[in-house]
């Protein structure tokens, strides 16, 4: 019996994976929300490529611009990552109470990076190094290092 569901699970996670796709789009196959942020906070960024990732339950987008900053979006539009591997990135999308506590307690420092997590924690990287941690409300968690 151990085995007849062992079987069963190591199917149907064999399935789940093959049925994962990956494939390159255009910029206009993005979710309306994804191309109106990339409008309104990378308007002079040139677009390398755009990734769409099928999953059984989910589609995720990335996309990377010349330049090597990444995006990333869930299957609403809506920006789960935004990377720019060591270099500031546009902040008005940010809440403003992160700002002002990486403002205050940061001031020679830019934001490099902001993952939303679950439940709307947001991590966030300086170009010191620090990762900082906040609650869905942009209220300070705690520094991850």
């Amino acid at each position: 019996m151990v085995k007849v569901r062992f079987l069963m699970a190591f199917f149907l996670f064999a399935a789940m994976l093959t049925n994962a796709q990956e494939s390159v789009i255009t910029k206009s196959e993005l979710p309306q929300t994804a191309q109106k942020f990339i409008s309104a906070h990378f308007p002079n960024s040139t677009v390398d490529y755009v990734k769409m990732d099928k999953e059984i339950l989910s589609t995720d987008y990335t996309v990377r611009f010349t330049d090597g900053t990444e995006l990333e979006f869930d299957s609403n539009g809506e920006w789960t990552e935004v990377d720019g591997k060591r270099t500031a990135i546009p902040t008005e999308f940010i809440q403003k109470s992160i700002l002002v506590h990486v403002k205050e307690k940061f001031p020679n420092t830019h934001i490099v990076k902001i993952e939303k997590g679950r439940f709307g924690k947001q991590e966030i990287k300086l170009s010191n190094g620090l990762e900082l941690e906040f609650n869905s409300k942009g209220i300070f968690k705690r520094i991850d290092d």
